[in-house]
């Protein structure tokens, strides 16, 4: 990791301890780290003011919230899922005109078939 000396505005408003000393200025400590790093890098002032910006912005920011009816949506449509999964029994085979999906017995028992020929195949070329 290097130095906060030689990070940039962008570099320094992603780190946590920055982070928090621009957005809990009151904790002691960090706020004294911070005080004596910038007295020890003077030229990285401008920096700094950047980087706190960066960070006042970010922490502005709100993401735009679902509405009540948006969010009852989605947890329909989450309880019908679940609900179908529970009633299909494992393995069972779910077909439609667009897609199938086909059981995991199918599958294990086409692996075994691949595999007893390819043992009979081999047994074959070692017999000649």
């Amino acid at each position: 990791m290097k130095p906060y000396s030689e990070y940039s505005a962008e570099e320094l408003a992603m780190e946590s301890l920055f982070i928090r000393w621009v957005r809990f200025p009151n904790d002691a400590s960090i706020r004294s780290f911070w005080e004596n790093w910038i007295t020890k890098y003077p030229y990285k002032k401008e920096t700094v003011d950047q980087a706190r910006e960066l960070v006042m912005i970010t922490s502005d920011l709100k993401p735009d919230t679902l509405s009540n009816q948006d969010v009852n949506s989605i947890w329909e449509r989450i309880r019908i899922s679940l609900e179908i999964i529970k009633e299909r029994e494992p393995g069972e085979t779910i077909s439609d005109k667009t897609s199938s999906i086909t059981r995991p017995k199918s599958i294990m028992l086409g692996v075994i078939s691949m595999a007893v020929l390819g043992l009979l195949f081999l047994i074959l070329l070692y017999i000649k």
